[in-house]
């Protein structure tokens, strides 16, 4: 099987594993005074060090969670319930992740204010829209380092300092950047930063939330006092421990790897517009303000879910649409924020690279899917009409976005 659906699951480092084994075979809870429990204390804090030196964070800011959804729920209900007194609105994009979402959606119940900035043809936001948009109700802004489905990395530096001068948080979902873009926030101030580790090659079913000191939160899961009371819980040592091997090894190799990555993105997509008429690329080019790994367009005339099922028949795994959430008869609501028309929605893939992906897999990907795309649109009444109106060769505005 080749996979190019690193977003859904990325294969953990053999290090990493390695890393992880010991705290399975001896275990020990971090909690406990005896010297197992001493040992797993100093293993999960020497991965705080190592994981907040990634970030340029603090060991003090970062919070251990199961996962980057559990990490997105704290940052915003935990945020949200802390600071109400002082203004009830929060600001966000319509291209969050559904973990944001449905976060904001639970707390227009408990009374806030959702405000909405606009997003353009590329899924960006502008940063002088939300500086128009806040009021001295706004508490909260909340905008994606990158977005999952059209690769977009958006203008956090900027949108940063306009939170600053107005006094305002920044919320970050970085769920589907650490470890595919490099990040300081030691030079950008983010106080709310979510993540989880996977693109590190780390395990499932571990995430962090970075939280400045001086932001207040209010704990969502009630127990033990660990993680400093914020987040009750016995923490996942042994993915805590593979989380800061991942990222160590990541750290070596994070400038070569993006050059890399971006290459190979810039080589697929060439290759397969030059060889397959009318596709729609979605997010901006190929390039600095697009996530390394990530590719996203729709073929007019064949339906994306037909698209994953006849590459998967043929030994390769790509998306069509976030792995997060089953498919809805709507298709994708990012697409649909960026003006996508709705047939192209629903004939959308997304790819995402990993750092095992070899030209020779890419080379199979479009061998298989040119055939697969002639398959799905010669079955397709809608592609006949399609046809019909093309030029004898694609031009570089049905072939480009």
């Amino acid at each position: 099987m080749i996979s190019l659906d690193s977003a859904a699951a990325t294969p953990i480092h053999p290090a990493v594993l390695e890393a992880m084994l010991p705290f399975f075979r001896e275990p020990g809870n971090p909690a406990s005074l005896y010297s197992a429990g001493t040992r797993a204390r100093q293993a999960l804090e020497e991965a705080r060090e190592v994981v907040a030196s990634f970030l340029g964070a603090s060991p003090s800011e970062i919070f251990f969670t199961s996962g980057g959804t559990e990490a997105i729920n704290l940052g915003l209900k935990g945020f949200y319930e802390a600071n109400r007194k002082r203004g009830n609105r929060i600001l966000s994009s319509p291209v969050e992740s559904v973990a944001v979402l449905r976060s904001l959606d639970w707390l227009r119940g408990q009374g806030a204010e959702i405000g909405w900035v606009p997003v353009d043809r590329e899924g960006g936001v502008d940063p002088a829209a939300i500086a128009a948009a806040l009021t001295p109700e706004t508490i909260l802004v909340c905008v994606q380092w990158a977005n999952g489905e059209t690769g977009a990395i958006q203008p956090i530096p900027e949108i940063s300092r306009v939170c600053q001068e107005a006094g305002t948080t920044l919320f970050c979902d970085a769920t589907a950047s650490v470890g595919w873009l490099p990040i300081d926030l030691g030079q950008i101030s983010v106080p709310l930063f979510a993540f989880h580790f996977r693109g590190c090659g780390g395990a499932v079913g571990v995430g962090a939330l970075r939280k400045q000191e001086r932001v207040a939160l209010c704990s969502q899961i009630h127990g033990g006092s660990q993680e400093k009371g914020l987040r009750a819980g016995t923490e996942n040592l042994p993915g805590i421990v593979g989380a800061a091997k991942a990222v160590e090894l990541t750290s070596g190799t994070l400038a070569a790897s993006t050059s890399r990555l971006r290459s190979l993105s810039q080589k697929l997509w060439e290759a397969i517009r030059s060889t397959i008429p009318a596709l729609h690329w979605h997010g901006p080019p190929p390039g600095e303000q697009r996530l390394p790994h990530h590719l996203a367009w729709s073929a007019e005339g064949a339906e994306g879910e037909a698209q994953v099922l006849a590459c998967d028949l043929k030994g390769i795994a790509i998306a069509a649409g976030p792995s997060c959430i089953s498919k809805s008869l709507r298709g994708s609501h990012v697409l649909r924020s960026i003006g996508i028309p709705q047939r192209l929605v629903m004939s959308a893939i997304q790819l995402t690279l990993s750092r095992e992906t070899s030209e020779a897999d890419l080379d199979s990907f479009c061998q298989v899917y040119t055939r697969v795309i002639e398959r799905l649109r010669s079955m397709s009444p809608a592609w006949q009409m399609v046809k019909d109106r093309l030029p004898s060769k694609p031009s570089a505005g049905e072939a480009g976005r």
